[in-house]
């Protein structure tokens, strides 16, 4: 007795694509980290240094000039743990920022003389379409030379507030130079 088999009309296309569906999400997710987004491609890595908010160690990419400040981490889809961004200004001064290209809530964290002044808790971005002059802005209450950014809810989960000690700034800053 002759033991193969005639296949059905569309057997062959079901097995074809049970396996080909698989071999290309795994392309597309390959391709997806090798990729970058032209954005991306415009710009070299932020350079990185170390700071302490709270005895908490924090890795954190410098944003120093202005072309660094106003990308900030728009277009980004988060922050590892651990991580943040740094601002850090000229001198001291008003501090405002505004979610543009933002795909991720924030704690924006206001520091001068080494420690945390302010902040602005839980900054989620706009609806997709808001037109720039009706985003949301945050403002610090007092001049300040740095803004952190870190994920949202980082300064409840350790209990943060104004008066924190924030140690190594300028050394990361130095460092970086």
């Amino acid at each position: 007795m002759d033991d193969r088999r005639i296949p059905f009309p569309g057997q062959t296309t079901m097995r074809t694509w049970a396996v080909a569906l698989p071999a290309l999400a795994l392309l597309a997710l390959l391709l997806q980290s090798v990729v970058r987004p032209p954005w991306q491609a415009q710009f070299p890595p932020l350079r990185t240094g170390e700071i302490a908010v709270g005895g908490v160690p924090l890795v954190v990419e410098l944003a120093i000039a202005p072309e660094e400040r106003v990308r900030g981490l728009g277009y980004r889809e988060g922050l590892a743990p651990g991580t943040g961004m740094l601002f850090v200004g000229d001198e001291a001064r008003q501090q405002s920022f505004w979610m543009k290209g933002m795909r991720f809530c924030l704690d924006i964290v206001w520091i001068e003389g080494g420690q945390i002044v302010g902040a602005a808790e839980n900054a989620c971005p706009d609806p997709a379409g808001t037109p720039d002059k009706e985003r949301q802005r945050y403002t610090s209450l007092e001049p300040v030379r740095y803004a952190l950014e870190v994920p949202a809810g980082w300064l409840d989960s350790y209990g943060f507030d104004v008066g924190t000690a924030v140690e190594g700034i300028e050394a990361a800053v130095a460092a970086a130079s």
